[in-house]
């Protein structure tokens, strides 16, 4: 037991002579240390309380990975697009429009999945149009047609959505026309920025 310090003959009130005391318990290193008690029992407490604190941090870190994967792959998926190749330029010189059937790769989180894809290239004059291959009402696959009922249209058999030339609503429920893509020449080859938009609304905005 440490010695009690010498009460001094200034008259200092009780409050003061027990903070000299707890200074001198602190200088001596055994604030944490109560009389009667095993310093290495407090030691051994300690090391448990930094432990169980450490396993708490590293559980806590590694149940965070998954959230910050998911919260990334949330990240990527939105508004995703990339640049496609659909062919030479020379390969689209019929005025009728034409199919471009592709595979997508996608990237989410740690999966990565390839789905099937389609668009139609339109000349517009020296130009070339490129609509995205789903239909704007519920993102059935469309088709032009040739010949019938629905003759130079393009036609959704799902709910009989029906398209002009240019892409636009001319019969059925569509909300609005088809959505056109962005594209770029290379090389002469004709490249697409592909990208999905929501269906059944009147606004275009991917997915």
């Amino acid at each position: 037991m440490l010695p009690q310090p010498a009460i001094p003959a200034t008259g200092k009130s009780e409050g003061t002579l027990m903070a000299v005391w707890s200074d001198q318990r602190q200088i001596h290193g055994v604030e944490a240390v109560e009389e009667g008690t095993d310093p290495a029992v407090v030691s051994r407490r300690t090391f448990l309380k930094y432990a169980v604190g450490a396993v708490g941090a590293f559980i806590g870190i590694v149940s965070g990975v998954p959230i910050v994967g998911y919260l990334g792959s949330v990240f990527q998926a939105k508004g995703r697009s990339q640049w496609v190749k659909l062919g030479r330029i020379e390969q689209f010189s019929d005025p009728a429009p034409q199919s471009v059937q592709f595979t997508l790769a996608q990237q989410d989180g740690w999966v990565e999945t390839r789905e099937a894809r389609s668009c139609w290239v339109i000349r517009e004059g020296d130009k070339l149009a490129v609509f995205n291959g789903r239909c704007t009402h519920l993102g059935c696959a469309y088709s032009w047609q040739n010949e019938g009922q629905h003759k130079d249209r393009f036609f959704c058999p799902c709910h009989e959505g029906v398209y002009d030339r240019g892409g636009y609503v001319v019969g059925g429920p569509p909300p609005r026309p088809l959505d056109r893509l962005e594209t770029k020449v290379e090389d002469d080859e004709l490249l697409v920025l592909y990208q999905d938009f929501h269906p059944g609304i009147p606004e275009k905005m991917s997915v």
